[in-house]
């Protein structure tokens, strides 16, 4: 599934209640959706910023505490990439 069809899909059914979000974003999980492809999902489904989307995401239970955590190292590994690059 493209970020397109992503996009489309949460823009499709309408916005979801958070029992409704965390299903179907464990559903695209399961299916093999990226972190960032639920983002997106989230993003369009609840018609939010990237940064709200990203936290609303790893709030849901569609993700282990092992998972949260293993994005969030990512994230800050990027981000302090990204800070160095700046100066």
């Amino acid at each position: 599934m493209t970020i397109a069809e992503i996009k489309e899909a949460a823009l499709s059914c309408g916005v979801l209640n958070q029992q409704e979000l965390s299903k179907k974003i464990r559903e695209l999980k399961d299916g093999g959706i990226s972190y960032l492809g639920c983002f997106a999902f989230t993003q369009h489904n609840q018609r939010i910023f990237t940064l709200e989307a990203k936290n609303l995401t790893l709030e849901l239970d569609a993700f282990t505490e092992e998972e949260k955590a293993e994005y969030n190292e990512y994230h800050n590994f990027m981000m302090d990439d990204f800070k160095e690059n700046q100066d």
